[in-house]
């Protein structure tokens, strides 16, 4: 498996990182830390590829890609490019679909109708963020980030590393004077600075109360899209598909209508509705049909690159 940042925590949580090079284990303590930045800094993104490249022998690579099946079953051990494995592979799903005919057709025992009152269930109306974007702003990464480091332990790197940010930001002025949140960054990049100054290796990191809750409002005021969040997930699950995935996130988007997270009203609101037809259609015939100009649409409207 290739390691990407969407993937990592799921991928390493049973790694048992005591027994990889210490350097590993450091990138991996403060993975989070490094992550947000992904995008915006050629350094950390550098650290974090070469990260991913010492961790991915470390994978366990003998999960069965059917777990229901015997270890030996051909669908576990052939080459899934050869013609014996797709043998294997249409032969299984058409036993799938004869089973699921069976069930459907199968009589059931008629069962007495029962007379109830139904009862009026109330749907919670979730509230929106203010500001919701379908990608966070540089000045919030950096603003959730700062306050994230709040009565933690951090190291002289972690402090450092966010300092680079945002004198990078300033360099290449992805971050202006102009910038709506300009003041709150400079009051950051100076507290920063004055910490790795006055710190040893590493020290008890405390947001001075006079920053603190002006930043807490902005970081709790902004929110990524509801819709681009389920589109994302959708893309995010594009190849490595389950039914167990597909009813979970079938299920986040009909709850997502319901209570309001999603409405028509929503630029993705028609992504939404073809995502969540790709899912009910998979989940009827055990098949994702996705185009790529389809798929390539749904990445572009969630910013999520080719």
């Amino acid at each position: 498996m290739k390691l990407t940042i969407k993937n990592y925590k799921e991928a390493t949580k049973d790694i048992d990182f005591s027994k990889l090079p210490e350097a590993a284990r450091e990138a991996h303590k403060e993975f989070d830390s490094f992550a947000d930045f992904y995008n915006e800094d050629k350094d950390i993104k550098e650290m974090l590829d070469n990260h991913f490249k010492i961790v991915e022998p470390y994978l366990s690579h003998n999960k069965n890609r059917f777990p229901e099946l015997d270890d030996r079953h051909p669908l576990n051990i052939l080459d899934k490019e050869s013609g014996q494995y797709k043998a294997a592979l249409k032969e299984y799903q058409d036993k799938k679909k004869e089973k699921k005919t069976t069930r459907k057709s199968s009589t059931k025992k008629p069962v007495a109708k029962r007379t109830s009152i139904a009862k009026k269930t109330a749907t919670t109306t979730v509230k929106r963020k203010p500001n919701e974007v379908p990608l966070m702003p540089l000045e919030v990464k950096i603003i959730k980030r700062y306050l994230n480091m709040h009565g933690k332990r951090v190291t002289e790197r972690q402090v450092s590393l966010l300092y680079k940010v945002i004198q990078k930001a300033a360099t290449e002025k992805t971050i202006r004077l102009t910038s709506k949140y300009a003041d709150e960054i400079k009051k950051i990049g100076n507290d920063l600075a004055r910490t790795y100054k006055e710190m040893g290796s590493s020290c008890t990191f405390q947001v001075p109360d006079s920053m603190y809750s002006r930043l807490k409002n902005i970081e709790d005021s902004y929110g990524v899209t509801p819709a681009i969040s389920l589109i994302k997930r959708f893309i995010n699950l594009y190849g490595n598909i389950s039914i167990d995935k597909a009813k979970r996130l079938l299920h986040s988007i009909k709850n997502a209508k319901k209570n309001g997270k999603v409405s028509s009203s929503d630029k993705a609101y028609e992504r939404i509705n073809q995502v969540q037809k790709h899912l009910e259609d998979y989940l009827e015939s055990d098949k994702l049909l996705v185009t790529n100009i389809q798929l390539n649409g749904l990445k572009g409207i969630a910013n999520s690159g080719k």
